[in-house]
């Protein structure tokens, strides 16, 4: 393995990671927006794949409709794919919130993506996981299910109903990220826009029943256009930029420092409490992830095979 290699690899570890964290910070503004204006959380939703959508065409400029069209000339089905994907996953996550509670749902959503792609990988290379990746992923789910279910929740609706669509939104999510890593020749700002816009699309319908309304509350925009921009626009781009180099079954257990991320936000700026065993959860969390950055850098580089066509 050459040192640009192991840097390469390095540097996507460093770049999915960082775009998970940004994405834990959504959960306490999203927070903040409904509590000043009780705006739903799927409208929400909409309006942050709207602003990603707008921002990221300011970005490009006069480039961002020819760049778009060459790039779904180039992967018309799966840039397609991926824009569902991301607004699917979204409002089938929201159903699970409101059918069976946010632990639950957020438990089985993000705890089943990096075990169908282990899974995935695992049947496209015909070759059974490793026993250290098996390992680490199971540490990383413990650490999450200490994390997610919390005592005293509320009770549930619509148990399966809610459980079905948080597995739904789970596979999603699996699948988005098993789509965009075959189009990491693509702009990763690029792949932010055109999926964004794809989402807002797809989400219209599920905002209009929600209620669909513009904040006239000062504070309640600036989050709104926060949501839009740091955990949508630079997540993403730092999501899919990190995809180059790291392979769909490693990123999917780095992405679970989102709900780490999330839980220790709602700690310090909502004053939510951690349960010692949502400590315990961080840590093997935690260890988990860091084990990633501690192994050997060509275990985390994508074979030959799965490398994307040249552009």
């Amino acid at each position: 393995m050459t040192v640009s290699a192991a840097s390469s690899t390095r540097a996507g570890l460093v770049a999915v990671s960082a775009g998970a964290v940004l994405w834990g910070t959504t959960g306490v503004a999203v927070r903040i927006v409904h509590d000043r204006i009780g705006l739903a959380a799927v409208t929400i939703g909409w309006i942050r794949v709207l602003i990603a959508a707008v921002v990221v065409a300011a970005v490009l400029g006069r480039r961002a409709v020819p760049s778009a069209g060459a790039a779904l000339r180039r992967h018309p089905v799966a840039l397609v794919v991926a824009g569902i994907g991301f607004g699917a996953y979204q409002a089938l996550y929201f159903l699970g919130v409101e059918d069976v509670g946010v632990s639950i749902s957020t438990l089985v959503s993000l705890g089943i993506a990096p075990v169908a792609l282990t899974i995935g990988t695992a049947v496209a290379r015909r070759r059974l996981p490793s026993a250290g990746g098996l390992a680490v992923l199971a540490l990383a789910l413990l650490g999450l299910g200490l994390i997610s279910l919390k005592p005293g929740g509320a009770v549930a609706p619509h148990p399966l109903v809610g459980v079905l669509a948080s597995v739904a939104s789970g596979l999603g999510y699996a699948a988005i990220t098993a789509v965009s890593r075959g189009m990491s020749d693509e702009d990763p700002l690029l792949l932010t826009g055109v999926t964004s816009v794809v989402a807002t699309v797809l989400l219209l319908p599920f905002a209009l029943v929600a209620g669909l309304s513009l904040p006239r509350d000062a504070t309640a925009g600036g989050w709104l256009v926060y949501i839009g921009v740091v955990p949508t626009v630079l997540a993403y781009w730092l999501f899919y930029r990190g995809l180059r180099s790291t392979v769909s079954e490693v990123a999917g257990v780095l992405t679970l420092l989102e709900p780490l991320t999330a839980a220790v936000a709602a700690a310090l700026v909502l004053h939510e409490s951690l349960s010692p065993a949502a400590v315990l959860g961080a840590v093997l969390m935690l260890v988990a992830v860091a084990s990633l950055y501690v192994r050997r850098p060509e275990e985390s580089v994508p074979e030959l095979s799965e490398s994307p066509p040249p552009p």
